[in-house]
């Protein structure tokens, strides 16, 4: 049977309840199951949604930045004003997507902010 070394990865919450956590309890279950998907997306989403609102807010203040300094040259404010369309159009597909799972959570009663994988004990 194998022997899980606690790692201060999993030091913000209880890590056994990482669904990438292998259990030792169950035999036959020494070995990283389907489950660990389920922490892998996770994992993923939990970076990438940050990365994004920051990705959007540094883009706002670039335009800004370039739409206040073009002095009043058509092409570098055609420039700037593209960046600002450009982003605020990204925003509002995030934004939509946001919504849009809200939406069918909210009409078909699913919770779709939790990747879960279903287990078949053994």
């Amino acid at each position: 049977m194998a022997v899980i070394k606690r790692s201060s990865v999993f030091a913000q919450s209880d890590w056994t309840q990482n669904p990438t956590y292998v259990p030792t309890d169950i035999p036959g279950r020494d070995v990283p199951t389907i489950q660990g998907i389920e922490g892998i997306v996770s994992n993923i989403l939990n970076i990438i949604v940050p990365i994004v609102g920051v990705v959007l807010l540094i883009m706002l203040i670039v335009g800004g930045f370039q739409y206040i300094t073009s002095g009043g040259e058509a092409e570098q404010t055609a420039k700037a004003k593209k960046t600002l369309t450009t982003t605020l159009l990204g925003l509002l597909v995030v934004l939509g997507a946001w919504l849009i799972i809200k939406l069918i959570e909210e009409f078909t009663g699913l919770n779709l902010h939790e990747f879960t994988v279903p287990i078949n004990e053994v």
